[in-house]
Formats: C-alpha cells, structure tokens, sequence
C-alpha cells in the first residue's frame, strides 16, 4: 500500500470510528428527552453539561505564560488556537449558565454552577479535584484513558486523538439542537445550536491533517485505530453520565461493536453548518 492509498484508508477509518459513537452520542440525547422530565432532571442534566465547559476557569493560567513565549517557543497561532479555544468555551459556559439559572428561577451560586467542574482529559499539574470528581466517575475514568494512552504515544501523537475526540464528534450537540417542545427545549436548542459549530471544528474536522502527519505506515493506523476508539467509547459513556445515564450497558457495548440504531438527526459533521 502506498503513502496516498494509506492516507485514504486512514480517513475512512479514522472517520468511521467518529460516526459510530457520534450515533451514539446522538442516541443519548434522544433517549433522555424521550420521556417527560422534572425541571430538577433538567437542571441537573445542564449543570452537568455545564461542567464540561466551565472548566475553562481553571485552564486560564496557562494563557499568560504563552503570552510571555510568544515567538519564543510559543508560535502565534498556536497562541490564537488556544484563545480562541478558551472563548469558545467560556461562551459555552455562560449559553448554558443563563437557562440553569432561567431553570432555577434565581442567580446560582458559583459553587452551584461550579458543582461539576472536571478536566476533559489527564494533565499533569492540575489539581486532583478537576481530575477525578467523586460524582462523576465516567468523567474521572476518562481522564485515567487519556493518562494510560499518554505513556504508550508520543505527545503529539496524544494531542491528536484527543483533539479528534473533542466534542464525541458533535452528535449530542446536534441532537439537541433539535429537541421541541416547551420553553426549556427551546431555550436548551437554542444554546446547542451556537455550540455546534464549535464543537465540530475542535474535533473531526482535523481528520485530514491528522492522518497526513501521524499516519505513515499501516502500524500508525493501527495505533490510531485503538487509541481513538477507547477515547471516544469512554466519551460516549461520559455523555451518558451527563444525562442520567439513558443507556443500558448492554446498550452501550453494542453500540462499540458498531450496532447503531437511526442516524441522527443530521447527515454528518463533515457537513458544514449554517
């Protein structure tokens, strides 16, 4: 097989492993709006989400000290990236803090909205609290699947599955940019649908680039193959944990055996947007 045969192969595949779990993705949302829900189910199901997106509080430090590399070890649009990506996150963040507080009827704490606030994925050097949030488990196992990766992959290597995994390839996001029904789903689509785009340009949409640089013979594949697929099962499980787990685990061990059930609501997150 050459080079180019290669790189096509690994675009399939790469892709494949996206669609499979952004499917699932999807299904998770699906099964949870399925059924009628308290506003105190809802409430706890954005501050969840919330906790996903407000860890950007914590992740603000780092930007002063690139801004003190710039040109220097810091490239300057390895700098933009990163503010760009803070941005995007922290709009996330206030998107979802306006409707659990519209939720709650009242101004929320910051401990309240801070309530599930857990890193993504492992870094060394952040506070234990972030990594392993004792009411998350499945967001503390992911950080232990993006830890145990680390020591079998070369850094950039990593940095690119988790970069592929980013968002679980967009499927919650656009599932529930579709939800209808009362004030809350309107409100809750509303945000998912200013989230999308972001979400889809942090993940899948560097499949190209990915494959180019890390993908130069069949053995990168393979890696790639294994390391995305526990990164983005773990994902799905995550995403499951923030909606009160709608999904058997029989369910889920189907859906990584590539059992999924009606495509979203959506064609595919190669498509853009708008």
């Amino acid at each position: 097989m050459n080079r180019n045969e290669l790189n096509a192969k690994a675009k399939t595949v790469l892709r494949s492993i996206i669609d499979r779990y952004t499917a699932g993705e999807a299904e998770v949302v699906r099964e949870f709006f399925a059924r009628p829900r308290s506003k105190e189910e809802y409430l706890e199901m954005v501050l969840r989400q919330i906790g996903r997106e407000v860890q950007i509080a914590h992740w603000l430090v780092r930007a002063g000290p690139m801004g003190d590399k710039l040109e220097k070890g810091v490239g300057r649009w390895e700098l933009y990236e990163t503010l760009e990506h803070m941005a995007d996150e922290l709009k996330h963040y206030a998107l979802l803090a306006d409707i659990a507080e519209w939720l709650a009827g009242r101004k929320l704490t910051a401990e309240e909205l801070r309530r599930y606030e857990v890193h993504a994925f492992w870094e060394p050097g952040v506070d234990d609290k972030y990594l392993h949030h004792p009411l998350l488990p499945e967001a503390a196992r992911m950080v232990d699947v993006t830890k145990e990766l680390l020591t079998d992959y070369e850094p950039a290597f990593w940095k690119g599955i988790v970069q592929l995994s980013e968002g679980g390839g967009g499927g919650a996001f656009i599932e529930a940019s579709r939800v209808r029904g009362d004030e809350f789903h309107r409100r809750f689509a509303k945000a998912m649908e200013q989230i999308i785009e972001d979400e889809l340009r942090h993940g899948a949409e560097h499949i190209d680039e990915f494959a180019e640089r890390q993908v130069r013979a069949q053995a990168d594949l393979e890696r790639a193959t294994r390391a995305l697929t526990a990164v983005m099962a773990q994902h799905l499980r995550v995403r499951n944990e923030i909606y009160s787990f709608p999904l058997s685990e029989e369910r889920l061990a189907a859906i990584s055996r590539g059992e999924i059930g009606p495509p979203p609501a959506f064609a595919s997150p190669q498509v853009a947007l708008h």
